[in-house]
């Protein structure tokens, strides 16, 4: 046998795995965290008719994690410790028409198999109720006690009796994020169920039961962000669709509130996030992903909940239709929300393109749910005509002006001249370079003697900011700029947690913000580079970029993603106007970079046609080339 070759498994006659066996291989299908326990444990509760549900936790869940709810409860309460016993389906028939967040059996018994369980029901026709002691999957005691009508389920030390799965379980704080954003997914998909949600002995969370699906939405995304939706109520084919939508100014740089439910159920469904895309396209710039609570509701009988342990995927029986339906009737909704929310002294747009009213189809997409700005001037092409010195900003307060480095004053000692950078600039002295003018408010346009080169001035002016910020944050840290008054802003259960983790190390990026109360943070300061920018969309870009790239606080490789972002969100952007002598300024810094030339994300940042490619193109002769 070959070295590093496993020996073959000696020949054993098939037997059935000891319960106890079984029962683990289960729960690591549905037992993946603490928050998959409180999902089970709550959608249980929900399943149950209840109209209070409450929620209290601790050191993450794998300490303590208990529910309690007011629901019908259960009888007789040592079958719901079985596996597969359920009291949801009565016949393979009922699979095909799931009705109930729940239906498998497959929670109680696996979340026991993995913790000591202390489990107590009544139903309303019982004169007492029943507790049941469970250690490991074994059953302890059982005795009557008095309690109320209702359920009430207690997880203490889980995965105690598998030290390799508790091993693998984040810290508390994560564990508390993933804790505290499971309870307020189905608290939003159950605004009629009052809930209660206690971590560490503080209750961080009390929501009253009401029939307004945007103040039980403010608890997920925050009040701020609420104020910025749209309802949505609309019937497009076999779907019915409800929720809210944040409008344009409401956007993130990835896809993480964006929050999709059917029949009630939160999943996570790629089709559905493919018809959100579409139906956002064209709504917002490139780059940014829209904010969503959205409700659907379709027949049962056309959607699958069995194919994923967790249930946070579903399976369509004609995905194609319920696609087109998706996209049609949320980009209807949309138009109607957008045009609701429309001040009454903004004159309405002359014409809406037929694909927002769901008319046509949509314009394929650059990149996917993205699209250009529909509000921005059709593209044309731009020449400097306003004086030296002047900018004309039309996305003004999206990034600050570009400011060319100021001159050394006439009695200041000359520099001490640095060595020659290696390898040597792609170009020769900036004079080589003379710009011609701006076009379409993002591309600069230069003649050279090789030919004509076009620079993207957002990616040239991010490459020289990110540089400048790295060589700042070599000698400590980024100067930051302090706020007359401290902005504040609510974040969201995973936000707050990227937050706490990574305060200390956003301090050396310049940016300076501190716990206010509950979600609340406070904003002091800001690098001083994006002095006058709004905060809040600064801090919430930042934390999802962070979280997104996956690097751990206090790393080479965090710093290097917040560099990128400071740089990014510092940098001129497309339709700022410059003057021709900013654009010069520009061009020359530019100019005497080493290659290769692209900004921190690696897009390229210019486009040399030489003088060959311009006459073979116009089929010149070999004298246009001299």
């Amino acid at each position: 046998m070959l070295a590093g070759m496993s020996s073959p498994i000696p020949s054993r006659p098939v037997r059935l795995l000891p319960d106890e066996v079984a029962n683990q291989i289960a729960a690591g299908e549905v037992v993946e965290r603490p928050a998959s326990v409180l999902k089970e444990l709550m959608e249980n509760s929900l399943d149950a008719g209840a109209g209070r549900v409450q929620v209290e936790v601790r050191a993450g869940g794998r300490q303590f994690i208990r529910v309690l709810d007011d629901g019908h409860g259960l009888s007789p309460l040592l079958m719901a410790l079985e596996r597969h016993a359920t009291s949801k389906l009565t016949s393979s028939q009922d699979l095909t028409r799931v009705g109930t967040l729940g239906f498998r059996g497959e929670a109680l018994p696996s979340v026991a198999a993995v913790s000591r369980l202390t489990l107590r029901s009544r139903t309303a026709g019982a004169e007492s109720g029943s507790e049941v002691l469970v250690e490991a999957g074994s059953i302890r005691q059982v005795r009557e006690v008095g309690c109320p009508v209702g359920t009430l389920v207690e997880v203490r030390d889980l995965f105690h009796n598998l030290p390799a799965r508790r091993k693998f379980l984040k810290s508390p704080a994560t564990e508390s994020a993933h804790l505290a954003m499971a309870f307020l997914r189905l608290a939003c998909s159950r605004p009629g169920v009052a809930m209660r949600y206690q971590a560490g002995g503080q209750t961080l969370y009390d929501l009253p039961a009401t029939e307004d699906l945007a103040v039980r939405a403010a608890a997920l995304l925050g009040r701020e962000a609420v104020g910025q939706m749209v309802p949505i109520e609309e019937v497009s084919g076999p779907l019915r669709l409800g929720g809210l939508a944040g409008l344009p100014s409401l956007s993130r740089p990835c896809l993480d509130q964006v929050y999709t439910f059917v029949n009630g159920r939160h999943v996570r469904d790629r089709l559905l996030l493919h018809a959100v895309g579409q139906a956002f396209q064209g709504l917002m710039p490139e780059g940014r992903r829209p904010v969503l609570v959205l409700m659907i509701e379709l027949d049962p009988g056309e959607v699958d909940v069995n194919v994923h342990p967790a249930k946070v995927e579903v399976r369509f029986a004609q995905a194609g239709l319920v696609h087109e339906a998706l996209a049609r009737g949320l980009r209807q909704a949309l138009a109607r929300g957008r045009e609701a929310a429309r001040p009454a002294s903004t004159p309405a747009p002359d014409t809406v393109p037929d694909w927002i009213n769901g008319d046509q189809e949509a314009p394929a997409p650059a990149a996917p749910g993205l699209g250009p700005r529909p509000d921005l001037p059709p593209e044309r092409p731009e020449l400097p005509s306003q004086p030296p010195g002047r900018v004309a900003a039309p996305w003004a307060g999206q990034a600050p002006a570009y400011t060319p480095p100021p001159a050394p004053a006439p009695d200041s000692p000359a520099p001490t001249p640095e060595p020659p950078a290696r390898p040597l600039p792609l170009f020769g002295p900036a004079g080589e370079l003379t710009v011609i003018g701006q076009l379409h408010g993002l591309y600069i346009l230069c003649s050279s003697p090789q030919g004509l080169v076009i620079v993207d001035q957002h990616a040239a002016h991010e490459r020289l900011t990110y540089q400048d910020l790295r060589q700042a944050l070599a000698r400590g840290a980024l100067p930051r700029q302090g706020l007359l008054a401290p902005a504040t802003l609510e974040l969201t259960p995973q936000e707050t947690a990227w937050a706490e983790r990574q305060a200390a190390d956003w301090l050396r990026l310049g940016l300076e913000i501190n716990p206010f109360g509950g979600r609340t943070w406070s904003v002091s300061a800001l690098p001083a580079h994006l002095a006058g920018l709004d905060p809040a969309p600064l801090v919430r870009g930042l934390l999802a970029e962070l979280a997104a790239a996956g690097v751990p606080p206090q790393t080479p490789e965090f710093m290097e993603v917040g560099l990128r972002s400071l740089a990014c969100r510092g940098s001129i952007k497309q339709g700022q106007r410059l003057s021709p002598a900013e654009m010069s300024d520009l061009v020359a810094r530019l100019a005497a970079l080493p290659p290769p030339l692209t900004c921190p994300h690696g897009r390229p940042v210019l486009l040399t046609l030489t003088r060959r490619d311009l006459a073979r193109h116009f089929k010149r002769t070999p004298e246009a080339l001299t």
